[in-house]
């Protein structure tokens, strides 16, 4: 497997305040984005710890042979380690409740993407052969809202509440990520982007992006078209892609 990077600033924010990371290991790629939030300051520290400490922690303890279940407890133990790391941050600066990212990781073997995320940022399933999906669930007000039926699909990307998380790393000692293991066919990609990039960007443009350009230069173009459109915050995307693919 393989990883491409990429991470801007956007045409608006003063900082960035996204942190990415993507490690290779004899059997597969880590790659994790971290969208900071609570001001500049805090939301880049809080994405810079939380990146690191999920990092340090699958480092540690992850070993070739594992399986998917072990890789997914071990991608929540990561999370969690990563709130409190943030947590203790913002108690410690007195940013309590201010300081505070989201969190999206993938371990991906040729087999099997492994999936951690909390918040908005995102993973999406780019199969060779099939639809292209979202394989997150936004932790966000207006993902309830439309889950209860309060609002459509398309009043997601304009209600005033959509900007709001239900759920963020190192805002509370203790939060629930979800976890999953994906099949994968050879071929298929699986794309970890901020909020940045789809807020930016429509769902099927995404995906024709994907589809159409070679892998090395996604991140470059996605990042191109999200500053195109307005570019209102920092935008970040790894995709990770079968490197015989390319």
């Amino acid at each position: 497997m393989k990883a491409y990077l990429g991470c801007d600033i956007g045409r608006a924010r003063a900082e960035n305040q996204d942190s990415i990371r993507a490690e290779n290991y004899p059997d597969g790629v880590l790659a994790i984005v971290c969208d900071g939030m609570g001001g500049m300051e805090n939301g880049s520290a809080a994405s810079k710890i939380a990146i690191a400490a999920a990092e340090d922690a699958f480092r540690a303890s992850y070993h070739t042979g594992m399986t998917d279940e072990d890789v997914c407890d071990l991608l929540r133990s990561c999370a969690a380690d990563a709130n409190q790391k943030v947590y203790r941050a913002a108690v410690s600066s007195r940013m309590r409740s201010r300081m505070g990212t989201t969190l999206v990781g993938a371990f991906v073997r040729p087999e099997t993407a492994c999936i951690v995320n909390i918040g908005d940022s995102r993973a999406y399933l780019i199969p060779k052969d099939g639809a292209f999906r979202q394989i997150t669930t936004d932790h966000t007000v207006v993902q309830l809202l439309y889950e209860q039926g309060m609002i459509t699909a398309e009043e997601r990307t304009t209600h005033a509440r959509r900007n709001e998380l239900m759920r963020a790393v190192g805002v509370s000692s203790r939060v629930l990520a979800d976890i999953q293991a994906v099949p994968l066919d050879p071929g298929d990609k699986v794309l970890l982007c901020s909020d940045g990039l789809y807020s930016m960007v429509s769902f099927q443009r995404i995906e024709e992006i994907v589809r159409e350009t070679p892998a090395e230069q996604v991140p470059e173009v996605c990042i191109a078209e999200a500053n195109a459109n307005g570019g209102r915050d920092n935008i970040s995307v790894i995709l990770l892609t079968d490197e015989q693919e390319d």
